[in-house]
């Protein structure tokens, strides 16, 4: 009898250990509410092995610890399902439906009692979990990465419970298997399959925080484009898709100083924002938008031609004041841009400081204007 209990207590202080540490990741480092779900995933799973314990320590009342236990372990199964979909940022109603009509049926299994009634509840508790982790493995890549390791270690996991399912059916009354083979092939893979799983969602958590982590290194906190750090590690990858070829622009607000000092910062920065919204919307695939300091913005553009580059620019320009109608502003809204062809030999150092000398020779000619120096290398 201890040997199952210690098992089992061991398995839920682990489950604990990793619903804490999962709650901590959302709670203090921000964390998407998936981190939470799949938290409560673990908790769920300390209170089905806590239910295991019960019915052992407890056998007047083992009928219903089983039952409890079987709604843990569907729970813990649906809300582990429920934070990848959360986490690829698909729906969860198959897997709330699912939830809700299986842990009924283990009730009505339980309360009816029309037959061997632990059987068919292990048996549905076993196809319905493995149910869940078939939705896990199912995620399309495209829509959020799950690393063909996890997915094999979540295959064969599933592999398993749908074992304990045809152990469960074997170890009917009178069947096959004894209920003590029953407990051996439980006891033999769900402590470990729970605590891979565990060590493995630790892994996708600290992978996503550290993704977090570099997108917020990368951007400007403000306007929400890349920052030039940012800008700079990213645009080498832009010009060898382009061929290295492509424009580089600089743009700069017209007379921001003064809106600011008029104004105020809040104002400011909502101007700064919508500034950088219009370049981010106004961007391809391939472009690349990001803020230098202060009013100061780089557009990659991955043009093929010259006027192409310099339509769109123009419209940018154009567009702009249109942008701040709903604001009182004591003056219009309006941005000076330089552009200039990316040569083949140039740095991004290089090419930037040549638009943004077309950008000081815009100003120069009366702010609002686009200055192009197409043919001119550095």
């Amino acid at each position: 009898m201890l040997s199952p209990v210690a098992s089992s207590i061991g398995v839920v202080l682990v489950c604990l250990f990793f619903g804490a540490a999962l709650l901590v990741a959302w709670r203090r480092f921000g964390l998407k509410r998936y981190a939470a779900i799949w938290a409560l995933s673990f908790l769920a799973s300390a209170v089905g092995h806590g239910a295991r314990v019960a019915g052992i320590l407890l056998p007047a009342h083992q009928l219903l610890a089983a039952m409890l236990a079987c709604q843990a372990s569907i729970a813990s199964f649906a809300l582990l399902a429920w934070g990848f979909r959360s986490r690829a940022g698909l729906n969860a109603r198959f897997v709330l439906s699912l939830w809700a009509s299986s842990s009924l049926l283990v009730v009505l299994l339980w309360a009816l009692q029309p037959f061997d009634w632990r059987m068919a509840s292990r048996i549905v508790t076993a196809l319905t979990d493995a149910a869940f982790i078939a939705l896990i493995v199912a995620i399309p890549t495209r829509v959020r990465n799950i690393s063909a390791s996890l997915r094999w270690v979540l295959s064969l996991y599933g592999l398993y419970i749908l074992s304990v399912g045809i152990a469960a059916f074997l170890a009917r009354p009178g069947g096959e298997i004894g209920e003590a083979s029953f407990i051996f092939v439980l006891s033999l893979g769900a402590p470990t399959g729970m605590i891979g799983t565990g060590i493995l969602t630790l892994f996708v958590v600290v992978a996503d925080l550290a993704a977090e982590l570099r997108t917020r290194a990368e951007c400007d906190y403000l306007s929400g484009v890349l920052n030039r750090r940012g800008f700079e590690e990213k645009i080498g990858e832009r010009r060898a898709e382009a061929g290295e070829g492509g424009f580089m622009v600089s743009a700069d607000l017209d007379r921001f100083k003064a809106i600011n000092d008029r104004c105020g910062h809040m104002v400011g920065d909502e101007v700064i924002r919508r500034f950088a919204r219009h370049l981010d919307e106004g961007a391809k695939p391939g472009d690349l938008v990001g803020r230098m300091g202060g009013e100061e913005f780089a557009v990659f553009l991955s043009c093929a031609s010259a006027a192409e580059a310099l339509q769109r620019v123009e419209a940018l320009r154009d567009r702009l004041p249109s942008l701040y109608a709903d604001l009182a502003l004591p003056m219009q809204v309006t941005a000076s841009f330089g552009l200039v062809r990316f040569e083949p030999s140039e740095t991004f150092a290089q090419a930037y400081a040549r638009a943004d000398e077309a950008l000081y020779a815009s100003k120069l000619a009366g702010r609002n204007k686009t200055v192009s120096r197409l043919d001119v290398a550095a």
